[in-house]
């Protein structure tokens, strides 16, 4: 069998519809993936964030003062205020 030269370039176009074919395949599955993660960067995200705000919700406003950065007889000045409150 001989090669001629539509042979070679069939061959060649053959090939490149092939590679692209498979390029585009490789960067579809690629765009999942990265979804994906982020998907589960956010749902991680969500569930950190459902933790902290039960922490926050058991903390009363002197220990909240304190974690924030407060200072202990400063904080304590807060129940003060809170009780004058309707």
């Amino acid at each position: 069998m001989r090669l001629t030269l539509q042979h070679i370039i069939g061959a060649v176009i053959g090939g490149a519809i092939s590679g692209l074919f498979f390029y585009a395949l490789g960067a579809h599955n690629g765009k999942q993936q990265a979804a994906m993660k982020a998907a589960q960067a956010v749902t991680q995200a969500i569930q950190n964030r459902a933790g902290i705000n039960e922490t926050i919700d058991n903390m009363d406003g002197i220990a909240l003062c304190i974690e924030l950065g407060g200072m202990r007889d400063q904080c304590e000045q807060l129940r003060g205020l809170a009780e004058d409150q309707p």
